[in-house]
């Protein structure tokens, strides 16, 4: 399938005066043009769309580009490695039948025809291929298994060609112990054609890439006989060529090689480290206390951590251009398609008192996700989709929501690929989704004449507190719930330093989440055991590979959202309607001016969920962190059954789950203060923005949020009885 425009920026948070650039993949002639986005949907509830031309870009050449899926290693070449016998071993676990040959190992560029390699027939049986030979020189008689760990080999030299395949040991361990050989001389000739695991060359392109995991592939100089290779070991009494381990540098972006000859092998397109070999001993499931029982990548035929594309549009953003929510929109004839990008003020400085903190890392999670596409019946989607987002699905291009085709779940994303859901229309199953949904927070401020700056998820992680450092208040997007341990002690800081968070979402600062130190346009999660999730990890890969540290859920590492935004995530409602929030009867009390003007329940017809609380909903715990002077200024509750408990939330209890029976399924809009003039405003839920353009920006949600945003920029210390407990330090 092919979509006729296609394209990503990089960066995708820019300052004002530097660059910005443009990747297109299309089959037409197009134009471009700069956008400032407002209100990006056309629901008869809302405001309408409201974008501004900034400057049109002129017209484009239409190209594809080529969409390089796979990860595989590429090592440099080396004439050490040209030798006339040699041996290469590795253990492997397929996990795809993937009906075509699949590469273990190999020196072969099909398009020279010359070179070698050892792989997988399509029937998954061990081969041999010399050349750009289509079958195989030497091949065995029985199927390797999927899912199970296998030591294989391939001896080369002037008698021949031969193969062995040995189960790793475990129960039962099944009988495809096997071997083959072709005898007489073979040609090997491999000169300057770069070693690769899990790939081999065609015209310059990787292919035949591999889906499962190998460990310590090895080239020996010399041929091995049957008794060496009987033991399955590392060591077959030969010199080593290379061997690749990339638990020498698990968090890097290239793969040592222990060999003599420093041949560093570069992981293209993120294959997954922190995974159990072949001879983990489930002793330990953090791979830093036993590196040598994660000496495994596990590769798949779908990564995509880097497209490549060439830029088509290379953008100096002008210096006075207001902080804010930009687009490039690509036109060609009846196709049109918006690829957003966010510009913050100049660098060291900043434009307003009000910064929008723009979830990035959260928008990179959900991008392109398409099980719900892959899913639908005969009937398809009940939602609308675009060209792009169906072109991601049949493409692969996966979300940290999706599954690769191996069935394993997504561990990473990355920004530089298109990301086909991240645009200012998109409407997904619940609604408005993450860009689109926060668009209607921006829209907001722009209506209501607020100057602010934003602020991105990659922007805080990168500089940590000094991100937010000149603003006096704080705005979160929608749905914020993937967050670093860098991005949660800025945000930590930021607040014990004074300052004050209007946390207008649900289901936030939820997923560990990590960032490449050598890629970091690339963010990774382990999703762990619990939580709301679409998979789980297997056993021995909780630990993110990018930083080492566990990951699965923030309450589970004892930072809940509760400890420093009083509420956190309580109950997802699907496509149920929501519910209104009843304000607590405050008179006068703290907190009460959020509540100003309001007469009766706070309510209006959100985008998401049709209600102001909706979709995921967060409520005050104490038991969790909610500090003990936060005031509930108002709850939600009443929900249906289509609002169900939170997964971790049900492994605690033996309540039934749902809205109509559980209390837990509620939404607390909460304040609290910080020390040193420090405060929290939190709504508790994804529907809230969605909800401030409704009638013309005249409704109890828009008073509210105006009521805080007010107070909050009012330096004047904020109200707290001197009888009430002081608020807990930040840790």
């Amino acid at each position: 399938m092919t979509a006729a425009l296609l394209g990503y920026v990089d960066p995708l948070s820019v300052a004002a005066g530097d660059e910005v650039r443009l990747m297109v993949s299309a089959t037409a002639d197009y134009e471009v043009a700069l956008l400032r986005l407002g209100h990006g949907s056309d629901d008869a509830r809302g405001p309408g769309v409201r974008t501004e031309v900034v400057r049109r870009l002129g017209s484009r050449a239409g190209r594809v580009q080529r969409l390089p899926s796979g990860s595989y290693l590429r090592a440099p070449a080396h004439p050490a490695l040209d030798v006339d016998a040699f041996t290469v071993t590795a253990w492997i676990m397929p996990t795809l039948d993937a009906g075509r040959p699949q590469a273990i190992l190999a020196r072969r560029d099909e398009s020279e025809r010359r070179g070698w390699a050892l792989g997988l027939t399509a029937d998954g049986r061990l081969a041999v291929w010399l050349g750009a030979q289509d079958i195989p020189l030497a091949v065995t008689d029985l199927r390797i298994p999927t899912g199970r760990w296998t030591f294989v080999a391939a001896s080369f030299g002037r008698a021949g060609v031969r193969l062995t395949q040995i189960p790793v040991p475990e129960w039962p361990i099944g009988s495809w112990r096997a071997s083959a050989a072709h005898a007489g001389p073979v040609d090997v000739g491999a000169g300057g054609i770069e070693p690769q695991v899990a790939a081999w060359w065609s015209a310059g392109i990787a292919a035949a890439h591999f889906n499962g995991r190998i460990d310590r592939p090895t080239i020996f100089a010399g041929t091995a006989d049957d008794t060496a290779l009987s033991t399955a070991g590392a060591s077959i009494g030969l010199p080593v060529l290379a061997r690749w381990r990339p638990s020498l540098e698990p968090h890097g972006g290239t793969v040592p090689d222990a060999g003599p000859h420093a041949l560093h092998a570069e992981a293209v397109n993120t294959p997954a480290r922190g995974v159990p070999g072949a001879n983990w001993t489930g002793r330990e499931i953090d791979f830093r206390l036993t590196p040598d029982e994660y000496d495994a990548l596990h590769f798949h035929d779908d990564d995509l951590t880097d497209a490549g594309w060439t830029p088509e549009v290379i953008l100096r953003v002008p210096p006075d251009l207001r902080s804010g929510v930009y687009a490039f929109r690509l036109s060609a004839g009846p196709d049109q398609v918006e690829i957003p990008f966010f510009v913050r003020p100049p660098r060291g400085t900043t434009t307003a008192r009000v910064a929008v903190l723009i979830p990035t890392f959260t928008y990179l999670a959900y991008a392109n996700s398409h099980s719900s596409i892959e899913r639908a019946g005969p009937d398809g989607l009940d939602y609308p989709t675009t060209p792009q987002h169906r072109w991601a699905a049949a493409h692969k291009v996966c979300s940290l929501y999706d599954n690769h085709r191996d069935g394993s779940g997504c561990y990473y994303a990355s920004r530089l690929r298109p990301l086909t859901t991240t645009t200012p229309g998109y409407v997904g199953p619940f609604g408005l989704w993450n860009l689109s949904a926060d668009l209607c927070l921006t829209d907001w401020l722009d209506h209501e004449g607020v100057d602010y700056d934003v602020v991105c998820d990659d922007d805080l992680h990168a500089t940590g507190v000094a991100a937010l450092a000149g603003y006096d208040v704080v705005l979160t997007g929608s749905h914020p719930e993937y967050y670093t341990g860098a991005m949660l002690d800025a945000h930590e800081a930021y607040l014990a330093g004074g300052g004050r968070v209007m946390y207008l979402g649900g289901n936030g600062y939820y997923w560990v989440t990590g960032v490449s130190p050598a890629a970091p346009h690339v963010i990774e999660i382990r999703r762990g055991h619990t939580g709301t999730r679409g998979w789980e990890v297997p056993p021995g890969e909780t630990h993110l590979s990018t930083t080492g540290e566990a990951g699965g859920l923030w309450r589970h590492r004892g930072r809940a959202p509760q400890r420093h935004v009083g509420v956190g995530f309580a109950a997802q409602g699907g496509r149920g309607r929501g519910r209104p929030y009843r304000p607590a009867d405050l008179h006068g009390r703290r907190g009460a001016f959020a509540l100003s003007g309001v007469d009766g329940l706070i309510d209006a017809e959100g985008l998401v969920s049709g209600a102001a609380a909706g979709m995921e909903i967060d409520r005050v715990d104490h038991a969790l962190g909610s500090p003990p002077h936060t005031v509930v200024l108002a709850t939600a509750e009443g929900f249906s059954d289509h609002f169900q408990l939170a997964i971790e939330e049900v492994l605690t209890s033996n309540s039934r789950q749902g809205g109509s029976v559980e209390p837990r399924v509620r939404a607390d809009l909460a304040f609290f203060e910080y020390p040193h003039g420090g405060g929290v405003f939190a709504t508790g839920s994804i529907a809230w923005c969605t909800a401030l353009g409704v009638n013309g920006y005249a409704n109890p949600v828009a008073t509210v949020t105006g009521n805080v945003l007010r107070r909050f920029l009012d330096p004047t210390p904020l109200d707290r009885p001197t009888d009430a407990p002081r608020p807990e330090e930040p840790r």
